[in-house]
């Protein structure tokens, strides 16, 4: 039985015979592979989420939602928000050299 065989279902995702998933995307002529882009998608998603919750209203609306706006004088401030930002923006950049770096 040959398990390094890969079959193509809807020509979207790709699963492997043992049962093993890789969702690999085509765009174009250009295949993505999510699973090998988990640190990059965690560096733009964090990058994302403290750019929101730093110049808008989103924290706030949230953790009074959450009931949790005791936290709001500890986290909501820029001595906590922009650290946060910059390791995602760090964690992105890291994420992009090394994919530059493997081709």
């Amino acid at each position: 039985m040959d398990f390094t065989r890969i079959y193509r279902l809807f020509d979207r995702a790709v699963f492997a015979t043992l049962g093993g998933v890789s969702a690999a995307f085509h765009v174009g002529f250009v295949e993505i592979d999510t699973m090998k882009n988990k640190l990059l998608a965690l560096g733009v998603g964090g990058t994302i989420l403290a750019i929101l919750c730093c110049f808008t209203p989103l924290l706030p609306v949230v953790l009074t939602a959450l009931g949790l706006t005791g936290l709001l004088g500890v986290v909501y401030s820029d001595a906590v928000l922009l650290p946060i930002l910059a390791g995602f923006l760090i964690l992105t950049g890291y994420a992009i050299w090394r994919q530059k770096t493997q081709k």
